[in-house]
């Protein structure tokens, strides 16, 4: 018996992380272009990355000693220091399972508005999901008495039932995966309600719904759950260990997704670094408070004619398009000739430029045509 999946755990687990880390780079450049700060969905973000970070760092530690491999290949010094470096691994690791969900609730939140009660609906739900991961992760930790006796035969050990782990961790497993699944489908169902275009909201709800993918995989790694009470723990227990990062990543993948949609300005060679002049100062609108008395407002400035939008929602600048208006000679002299006979006019007036604002405000299903304004940028 020879097998040895060492190199395929680490091989799986960094090659996700490091797609995970990219979307997130993207994520924050974004942030820092289009909204010049971080909302709270970015900080559960980082936060998630880091655990997975950590939880990387302690499977490669774990495949130094022995995780992989089978159990009984391994010399006392190994499957003590396996199994401890296994169960670090798996307290941050699991907890990526359940943070980044937290950053797809506060990201609908302010995109969606759902009503006072069913927000409170998502948070609990998302409460409940981390809770429950973390009781799984501690229970594995503190399933002996005293915990030390977990990872050192040297100490007497009295530990629980593996079904009992077994039941934890499935009920924690579906429990992830049916968030996932929820958090994937609401998006489409409101989308199809608005007035866009059906390419728009096939865009967005994909976008939106990749939460879907890492719902799969959580199905799949709860069927991997009765592993727990297997004996070969260094060989059997790894696939968990490798399920839980890929999941894991792939759910940090899907809350970045529908962030990223600015950098198609970029691809189109446009650009969306934030401006602190009044002419780009509305390109890309806050909502990220949903409680304010202004929510859902668009300010569209119409001192130039109507602007183009691509099928993204994206304004398209012209080259040269400007809000200074110059006022040709012939229309200038019209205008004063005009003003003289009104008895309006005053030469030190000068060159007046008026602006029109139209403020349209949200009012949820009531007007799904400001409401799917709130989807241009997010």
């Amino acid at each position: 018996m020879t097998d040895d999946k060492g190199p395929m755990i680490i091989a799986v687990c960094w090659a996700f992380t490091a797609l995970a880390l990219l979307f997130v780079t993207g994520r924050l450049f974004v942030r820092a272009a289009v909204h010049g700060k971080l909302f709270s969905d970015d900080y559960w973000i980082i936060l998630s990355a880091i655990c997975a970070i950590v939880s990387n760092i302690f499977t490669t530690i774990s495949v130094y000693w022995g995780n992989g491999k089978h159990f009984e290949t391994l010399s006392l010094e190994q499957k003590q220091n396996t199994i401890m470096w296994m169960m670090a691994a798996y307290v941050p690791g699991i907890q990526t399972l359940g943070f980044p969900k937290l950053a797809v609730i506060a990201l609908l939140g302010r995109l969606l508005l759902p009503t006072k009660l069913h927000r409170h609906i998502l948070w609990t739900m998302g409460i409940i999901c981390c809770l429950s991961l973390t009781a799984m992760v501690m229970t594995l930790l503190l399933q002996c008495s005293p915990p030390r006796a977990l990872w050192d035969f040297s100490l007497p050990r009295n530990c629980l039932h593996p079904k009992t782990l077994e039941g934890l961790a499935f009920w924690a497993s579906t429990c992830s995966a049916f968030l996932d699944f929820y958090l994937a489908l609401y998006p489409a169902i409101v989308l199809w309600g608005l007035r866009m275009t059906v390419q728009k909201k096939i865009g967005l709800s994909f976008a939106l719904g990749m939460g879907f993918v890492s719902g799969c995989v959580g199905i799949v790694k709860a069927t991997g759950v009765p592993t727990l009470s297997s004996p070969d723990v260094s060989y059997d227990l790894c696939d968990p260990l490798y399920w839980t990062s890929i999941e894991g990543n792939l759910i940090i993948i899907a809350a970045c997704i529908p962030v990223l949609s600015p950098l198609l300005e970029i691809a189109k060679g446009r650009s969306i670094w934030r401006s602190k002049t009044k002419s780009s100062s509305h390109q890309y609108q806050d909502y990220s408070n949903p409680d304010a008395p202004q929510r859902g407002v668009e300010l569209r400035s119409k001192s130039k004619p109507g602007k183009k939008v691509d099928a993204y929602g994206f304004t398209i600048q012209a080259k040269g398009d400007s809000e200074e208006s110059i006022v040709q000679p012939d229309k200038q002299s019209a205008t004063a000739s005009s003003e003289r006979r009104s008895g309006t006019y005053n030469p030190s007036d000068g060159i007046v430029k008026s602006s029109v604002v139209t403020i349209a405000y949200d009012q949820g299903d009531q007007a799904p045509t400001s409401a799917a304004t709130r989807w241009a940028v997010v």
